[in-house]
């Protein structure tokens, strides 16, 4: 019996396309042969985000498979059933069938060969496969997935664990592709009875492949094998994954990003660049008095080296006008902060902000974040400013990781794409006079060190030690985290690449973690 796994990246609700999708997949294969696919196809996840949606219930009623010469074994939502007086839904996960399959209990008979086929109803993944009973009757284990990737993200011990243990091989199919700023890990996998890994799908995207079984034996197709990803090279491309989805299942196609000549613009262009194609990415460089030529430059070699089109547009008169437009009535009202008023540095960076969504407007575009979690974390930015846009992609990286990702891309690029001295020079907003980030915040480093004890490892405060930060610094760094909240409701969605990101899901206890 051949099996094949559809690592399919469904779209979320369009059950009559991702139907197509699986369809036409199968369609040349003949009954000796079966389809396994991710957790709910037809549906996409996550589907609680659509659950409210005027004629969800009737549409789920529909959801099935016609088809008479293929067999494909796929999860299904049952049902939805709404408890008014708890403001609560619960759904029921059922198996369907296209086939000539018979079922006994929990398993399901093909050709002689039962499959056990069996619902992940736990976060914790761990503790789900330590209390599973799998039937003695079993030939072979299928989970069908829709896990979320977070950096670290590896369910391969625990699937290699299980098969060990129960001695049977195990399938696994994971959901791929993107939902917003949900991305899913892909990787799916195949072990044998011994647990070991036979084969393994790319991360993220579609990706498919088939094994032979007879019961005993399993024989895999002749496969290339795919050179590892490092763990900087699993984030960039999430990112890019998470981008390249939003614009497919949005239909927008193009990009516009501003250029600064720093890292963090850096990084998110060479990623939309992979993501969107460079012909459809736009750099927009919008020096003001106090831009470096250094910065300009960077910005200027960087667009050359992506091959992406850029303009540039000045913005110290443009900025200036604000200024004068308000200098009456701001004469009457003193600055609540006197000398250290930032109200000129905002008004630069919503000039910015306002150049940038008015250029995408005119071509049809959309506007890409460029902000990174250390800033996001600290309130590091200017509310309609540098926070405009649809997504951001490096949103959930710690700035000093963002440098880690950069050199992986120009690694994997074997060239300086994104150009030396973007490495080597001071982060600065370069929004007065000399300007550097670490005027306002502790070195990235450092700084990165306590948040991420703070966010990923739940820590209080008072519990972190960093011998370059006093308790008092480490106090205001916590403090800063907790009041920029109102910053960060506001801004794009961030694509969720670790275990803790900010927005609804932004607490350990609740985070893409499945173990």
């Amino acid at each position: 019996m051949r099996f094949y796994l559809y690592q399919i990246n469904s779209k979320l609700g369009d059950m009559q396309g991702n139907s197509q999708k699986i369809l036409s997949f199968a369609k040349d294969f003949g009954l000796d042969c079966c389809t396994l696919l991710p957790s709910l196809p037809l549906i996409g996840q996550p589907y609680d985000e659509i659950s409210h949606v005027g004629g969800f219930l009737e549409r789920i009623k529909k959801q099935e498979l016609s088809c008479s010469a293929a067999n494909i074994l796929y999860e299904s939502l049952e049902s939805l059933h709404e408890f008014s007086k708890h403001n609560f839904l619960r759904y029921e996960l059922s198996w369907k069938t296209c086939g000539d399959f018979t079922q006994q209990e929990t398993l399901f008979t093909l050709n002689g060969l039962n499959i056990f086929a069996f619902h992940i109803q736990q976060n914790n993944f761990a503790d789900f496969l330590a209390i599973l009973p799998v039937p003695e009757k079993t030939d072979l284990v299928y989970f069908a997935a829709a896990h979320t990737f977070y950096d670290g993200f590896s369910v391969k011990e625990l699937l290699s664990e299980f098969a060990q243990k129960h001695h049977k091989p195990v399938v696994y199919v994971n959901a791929c592709g993107a939902s917003d700023g949900t991305v899913f890990a892909g990787q799916s996998m195949l072990f044998d009875a011994n647990g070991t890994l036979l084969l393994q799908l790319k991360p993220f995207c579609e990706d498919s492949a088939y094994f032979d079984f007879d019961g005993k034996t399993v024989t895999i197709q002749e496969k290339t094998e795919e050179k590892t990803l490092s763990a900087d090279g699993l984030l960039f491309m999430g990112a890019k994954q998470a981008l390249a989805d939003y614009a497919q299942k949005t239909g927008i196609q193009k990009a516009v990003i501003g250029l600064s000549g720093g890292m963090d613009s850096a990084l998110v262009a060479a990623i939309a660049c992979e993501a969107l194609g460079s012909e459809n990415v736009t750099g927009i460089l919008m020096p003001s008095q106090y831009s470096s030529k250094e910065s300009l430059d960077d910005a200027l070699n960087l667009a050359k080296n992506l091959g992406m089109s850029f303009h540039i547009i000045h913005i110290t008169a443009i900025a200036k006008s604000f200024e004068n437009a308000l200098a009456q009535s701001f004469k009457r009202v003193p600055a609540i902060h006197g000398e250290n008023d930032t109200t000129p540095e905002n008004i630069q960076a919503r000039t910015r902000g306002n150049l940038l969504t008015a250029f995408a407007n005119h071509i049809g575009a959309m506007v890409i974040g460029t902000g990174n979690k250390s800033e996001a974390a600290m309130g590091y930015c200017t509310l309609y400013g540098d926070t405009v846009g649809a997504l951001e992609p490096i949103a959930d990286i710690y700035k000093s990781r963002v440098y880690a990702v950069a050199k992986w891309y120009n690694d994997k690029k074997g060239t300086e794409i994104i150009p030396h001295n973007v490495f080597v020079k001071a982060p600065t907003a370069e929004l007065k006079p000399g300007q550097k980030d670490e005027d306002t915040l502790p070195p990235y480093p450092y700084l990165d060190a306590i948040l991420y004890q703070l966010l990923e490892q739940g820590k209080a405060p008072e519990e972190i030690h960093e011998e370059h930060l006093t308790c008092d610094e480490i106090a205001l760094i916590y403090h800063r985290l907790k009041t920029s909240e109102f910053k960060r409701k506001q801004c794009p969605f961030p694509v969720v690449l670790s275990s803790c990101p900010f927005g609804k899901r932004w607490n350990p206890s609740s985070s893409a973690k499945v173990f």
